[in-house]
């Protein structure tokens, strides 16, 4: 190990930041997506559900300026790294408690209904239940803008297809670690999104056999 990377992880142990691998691999990816997504020369809001370590949402706040972040993690056990992260930023909020399986009416958090531009949502489809996914839909039917858009990143069927072995392989342990988890098909999200108005406007391929799926209000594809 070399002396930077030694230090660098000195630090990061010294702050509480976490720098989990998968999402230190995935965050310049799913940049890169966002920067076709986001226009640079708007002020907007994002609220990102599931933010766990809080390093996605702390490296997005430093690519998008112009974007108000607020992260949110039902899991406690990340809040020292999430706050740590936030700290980092002038332009992350702090974080919201949200158990996105529930309406967000019970929320305590003072997000206003069609207010947000960007929810983000990664990686986290596949290791909960089904009904966090249909809130997930449902409170981004009521908070997103009109322009606004629901950003998911993970492992997806296609079609009643899962590939490659691999997928096939996690999703079999998913399901034996909790029969409740497992790989999502985006023909079921897309039904889903539908229910409250949002439509799958453009899916990205990606590294390691994930997907990042774009869901707009009423902007249907064919």
């Amino acid at each position: 190990m070399g002396v930077r990377k030694f230090l660098n992880r000195i630090k990061t142990m010294m702050t509480n930041k976490r720098v989990p691998a998968s999402a230190d691999r995935n965050k310049e990816p799913i940049h890169q997506v966002l920067k076709k997504l986001l226009p640079a020369d708007k002020q907007l809001k994002a609220l990102e559900i599931a933010s766990g370590s809080g390093l996605h949402i702390s490296y997005f706040a430093g690519c998008f300026p112009n974007v108000t972040w607020t992260p949110s993690e039902m899991d406690h056990e990340h809040w020292p790294s999430l706050n740590a992260y936030k700290n980092d930023h002038k332009n992350i909020m702090d974080p919201l408690e949200i158990d996105i399986g529930t309406d967000m009416t019970t929320w305590n958090s003072n997000l206003v209904p069609g207010t947000i531009d960007l929810m983000l949502n990664v990686n986290m489809v596949h290791i909960s239940p089904w009904s966090s996914t249909q809130g997930l839909f449902k409170s981004a039917g009521d908070l997103l803008s009109k322009e606004g858009m629901l950003v998911t990143y993970g492992p997806y069927a296609k079609n009643g297809i899962l590939q490659p072995e691999s997928n096939v392989n996690f999703n079999r342990c998913l399901q034996d670690e909790n029969r409740d988890w497992g790989i999502r098909d985006v023909a079921d999200l897309t039904e889903e999104g539908n229910e409250y108005g949002l439509c799958l406007s453009e899916e990205y391929d990606m590294p390691s056999n994930n997907k990042l799926l774009v869901f707009r209000r009423n902007n249907c594809l064919g």
